[in-house]
């Protein structure tokens, strides 16, 4: 069975148009997934729904037809991690993993333990590697709706965010499963806090309890810091419901 690429509608969708490709998303589907007229991918549109779409024209000027009906893409959760830093081709993995189940935002925090900070142009390099990884996990997992990757800003302004928000520390008083398990309402928007590999500090984790954000634990174990982000998230969708979802059927009029 072939991979179903995906590709970005830039422009609002007709059922059965024919839509031009950008150049950058012509060459990769002509030169480095090599379809060809007849081949089958899909396109999502700014709404989150996913069209079927057949290649017409490959090349430079690679063009696909849309079909008749889309399907709804998954929804996205109400989850922002909010992360330390680590090193750069952890990061990658951590960005591309959380696209990847669903997570709509994640924020790069500066911290008390943040070993070395970049500058801002390198950052802003950075952060457009980032993008594109997001965007790429994203739309290889059918997520429709692409992540925002944001920062860096302090981790005080993080902690200061409305909101539910919960600081991930193995100095924490209870476990995030079971803090999860007692929200009252679980889809409503949560915040996850995840320090650097060298964890909080004790005034970080001070500011989180006066202000009455809960300080929860992942286990026994001292996770790396991406390790941490992705557990935290993925408990976070499953308590959502966004991993036990089905999948919608493929282009179901009702879903259009």
């Amino acid at each position: 069975m072939r991979h179903t690429f995906r590709y970005l509608l830039c422009e609002s969708p007709v059922p059965g148009a024919t839509v031009a490709l950008p150049a950058a998303d012509a060459h990769h589907l002509s030169r480095v997934v090599r379809r060809r007229p007849g081949d089958a991918v899909e396109m999502i549109d700014a709404d989150g729904r996913i069209w079927p779409a057949v290649v017409v024209e490959a090349g430079l000027g690679a063009a696909v037809r849309l079909g008749e009906g889309p399907r709804l893409g998954p929804a996205p959760a109400a989850v922002t991690l909010v992360q330390g830093l680590t090193e750069w081709g952890r990061l990658d993995v951590l960005v591309e993993k959380c696209a990847e189940l669903g997570v709509p935002r994640i924020v790069f925090v500066t911290t008390d333990r943040t070993r070395r900070l970049p500058e801002p142009d390198a950052w802003r390099r950075r952060r457009e590697r980032l993008l594109r990884v997001a965007q790429a996990a994203a739309r290889q997992s059918g997520q429709a709706h692409l992540p925002a990757v944001e920062g860096l800003v302090p981790a005080a302004e993080a902690l200061d965010r409305p909101g539910d928000a919960v600081l991930l520390d193995p100095s924490g008083d209870r476990p995030l499963a079971a803090h999860l398990a007692g929200r009252s309402d679980p889809l409503a928007p949560l915040t996850l806090l995840v320090g650097p590999d060298a964890g909080w500090s004790g005034e970080e984790i001070a500011a989180a309890r006066a202000r009455d954000r809960p300080v929860c634990t992942l286990g026994p174990a001292v996770l790396r810091a991406e390790t941490a982000g992705l557990v935290a998230v993925t408990l976070a969708l499953a308590a959502g419901g966004h991993l036990g979802a089905p999948h919608p059927s493929p282009h179901d009029p009702e879903q259009a």
